[in-house]
């Protein structure tokens, strides 16, 4: 596929899963948290990063956010030909495949995590996100 049909298909499916669009990023805010996914594009080949950042209201009080403003960042990873990576090449990816892999990264790690305690949970759930998570974070959630 190409990038403006990857971006379709990747609108499509992040906005259908109750994320909004703004500029270059998806959104989802919570009364506690805001999400914010962002596309990466791979400086060497037609392959693409898929970016997810949780903003503690709390802890910001910046008016634009973006992924990499995260107190807790993290990476999709997508499961191709029996492989995880977290790079995927839209040459080479089938739609369906996309589709899949993106729409569970979308239940596993944006849809259930609603408020601070879900952020806890999977923190605790993925202990190797506490390596993504601030030390502000940490504190405020009182965790490690």
């Amino acid at each position: 596929m190409d990038t403006a049909e990857f971006k379709k298909i990747v609108d499509e499916i992040v906005i259908s899963n109750g994320l909004s669009k703004r500029r270059s990023c998806y959104y989802l805010e919570g009364n506690e948290i805001i999400i914010i996914l962002g596309l990466q594009k791979s400086s060497y080949t037609s392959s693409y990063y898929f970016n997810l950042g949780y903003i503690i209201k709390d802890l910001n009080d910046k008016q634009y956010h973006n992924y990499t403003d995260g107190n807790v960042r993290l990476r999709f990873d997508f499961e191709l030909n029996g492989k995880n990576t977290d790079l995927i090449d839209i040459k080479e990816m089938l739609i369906d495949q996309l589709a899949n892999e993106l729409g569970r990264n979308i239940t596993m790690f944006v849809t259930p995590i609603t408020n601070i305690v879900a952020l806890k949970n999977l923190i605790k759930k993925r202990p190797i996100l506490l390596f993504q998570t601030t030390l502000i974070t940490k504190q405020y959630l009182q965790i490690e």
